[in-house]
């Protein structure tokens, strides 16, 4: 099965890399939210729309990838349950089969609990879809001959799926600058991602390059983005927006735009590759910057150390040795225990006074 997937992949890439460098700008779709009663699901209704007009399905199994990066519930750290709710609604309406999920981190196993106080199962039962964490799925080895990765374990169910369908949340990021688009498919490969945080740009490109034959739509989560040192220890910042297109470069491009950030290098560097454009045509509601305040990686413990690390004669010990656990231990109670006690609980019981609040109730389980 994974040549027969890896020679569709090879003649897909090399179709969506032509038709790629034919296009001279790609279309981005901007949206506000309106807050009234499901202001969010009609706003993630209207950016839907192209996907029908444009038939961009053309199979039936659908993998949607959603952000689960917390088991807590900090508005902002991973894909909203409102934007979930009427992305599965319309794909199983539509008759599609639907698996979306996450997989788990380096340092914890926080997906299916995260699954669950996000909402996430909860929709997945009242939709009919799969809940899927990648982290348990099988894994096939694929060929890529990338810069960094030749080969790449990636979960069946998303090498088996017609296309793919993208929710990533808006996000600053201590590593990268920004995790949107493109960054947000760093998820798609379990467990060993961690050890590539040192060529993570190229790394990005490499697994994007490969999954972009099945990518068909993209839908940012703009309601409650997250700042500062995000993508898990920073401040919810509410956006009340949704970007869309098919395009996950342009995408990230707009999306630095409207953050106030530069473009990251890992965008620049999937450009090159022709995963997407760099130029692109704004439509939709008017366009409005909102900068975010900006990571600062000497300041947040995990990553200045993580990195600090990497870069030492120490690396081989600490990362590729049994030591690597205790680290894991520290990362994983920084955020869940030190930055969530100390930080996000102010941040949520701030969000809970909001619109954003009041709707989040419906789904959220905690």
């Amino acid at each position: 099965m994974a040549r027969t997937l890896q020679d569709k992949y090879a003649n897909a890439l090399l179709a969506n890399a032509l038709s790629t460098k034919q296009r001279k700008t790609s279309e981005v779709l901007f949206i506000k939210i309106k807050q009234v009663p499901n202001g969010v699901q009609t706003a993630v209704k209207t950016a839907l729309q192209p996907l029908w007009k444009k038939r961009l399905l053309r199979g039936k199994k659908i993998f949607v990838k959603v952000n689960l990066i917390s088991s807590e519930f900090v508005p902002g750290q991973c894909t909203s349950p409102l934007v979930l709710d009427e992305v599965l609604k319309e794909l199983t309406e539509n008759g599609y089969d639907v698996t979306f999920g996450d997989a788990d981190l380096a340092a914890a196993r926080q997906c299916d609990t995260a699954a669950k106080v996000w909402g996430h199962k909860k929709l997945a039962e009242k939709y009919g879809a799969r809940f899927q964490n990648l982290s348990k799925d099988k894994l096939v080895q694929v060929k890529l001959n990338g810069k960094i990765f030749k080969t790449l374990d990636v979960p069946e169910c998303v090498l088996e799926a017609d296309h793919i369908l993208s929710l990533p949340v808006m996000k600053t990021h201590c590593l990268t600058g920004l995790t949107c688009s493109l960054k947000h498919f760093w998820g798609v490969v379990p467990r060993v991602r961690h050890q590539y945080h040192l060529v993570v740009d190229d790394a990005i490109a490499d697994i994007t390059s490969f999954l972009r034959p099945k990518l068909a739509y993209t839908i940012v989560d703009g309601t409650v983005c997250m700042e500062g040192d995000a993508p898990r220890t920073g401040k919810p910042k509410i956006c009340n927006i949704i970007m869309a297109s098919t395009d996950p470069v342009a995408l990230d491009a707009v999306a630095a735009r409207y953050m106030g950030l530069p473009t990251p290098k890992h965008v620049i560097a999937a450009s090159q590759r022709g995963v997407g454009q760099l130029n692109y045509v704004l439509e939709g509601d008017e366009f409005e910057p909102n900068p975010f305040l900006l990571p600062n990686p000497d300041k947040q413990p995990i990553f200045y150390w993580e990195m600090t690390l990497r870069k030492s004669p120490l690396k081989p010990i600490i990362f590729d040795t049994s030591l690597f656990k205790i680290f894991s231990w520290i990362a994983t109670k920084y955020n869940s225990f030190w930055y969530y006690n100390r930080e996000g609980m102010r941040y949520t019981q701030e969000i809970s006074k909001t619109w954003y609040g009041r709707e989040l109730t419906k789904f959220i389980n905690v």
